[in-house]
């Protein structure tokens, strides 16, 4: 790999590719991205994420489709147990030489910079509210019990209180 990609495992060389827009290239990248968080999840840090997919050159720029896999833990918003799963997410993004809104990824003449479109998409898909188990109890609102591990005497609460 030339040198500017050296210590940069999400470039990709695109220069030959964009030579012969319909030639495609497999991408395969399995590295950490920094601070990847939002509200209380987390990619945890030192985890790498994985990238595989392709790369295919078009006129003025190039597609990137593939898939994106990386765990994920927070707390859970019902029992504040640790909450922990795994990202699965679909890229198909086009990366173009002239971007034409913040929405869009731009390309160079020979490399293209993964990271950020990585980055986005795995902050998208963390979840808000994450929860530790679809059927989580939660705590009890009166004595604090996690009704997942232990039952308490409280009475239920009305809902209209």
């Amino acid at each position: 790999m030339s040198e500017p990609a050296r210590g940069r495992p999400w470039l990709v060389p695109v220069r030959a590719l964009r030579r012969h827009p319909g030639s495609m290239v497999a991408v395969q990248v399995t590295e950490v991205i920094p601070e990847l968080a939002v509200t209380d999840s987390r990619v945890p840090e030192g985890v790498p994420v994985a990238l595989t997919g392709t790369v295919e050159a078009v006129i003025g720029g190039v597609t990137v489709a593939g898939v994106l896999r990386a765990p994920f833990e927070g707390t859970c918003r019902r029992c504040l147990e640790k909450a922990t799963g795994e990202l699965i997410i679909q890229i198909d993004e086009v990366c173009t030489d002239h971007p034409d809104t913040d929405l869009e990824y731009a390309v160079g003449t020979d490399w293209l910079d993964l990271e950020p479109m990585v980055h986005d998409a795995c902050i998208l898909e963390l979840p808000l509210a994450p929860l530790c188990a679809d059927d989580c109890k939660g705590l009890c609102p009166e004595c604090g019990v996690n009704r997942n591990h232990e039952t308490c005497s409280c009475e239920a609460l009305d809902p209209s209180d």
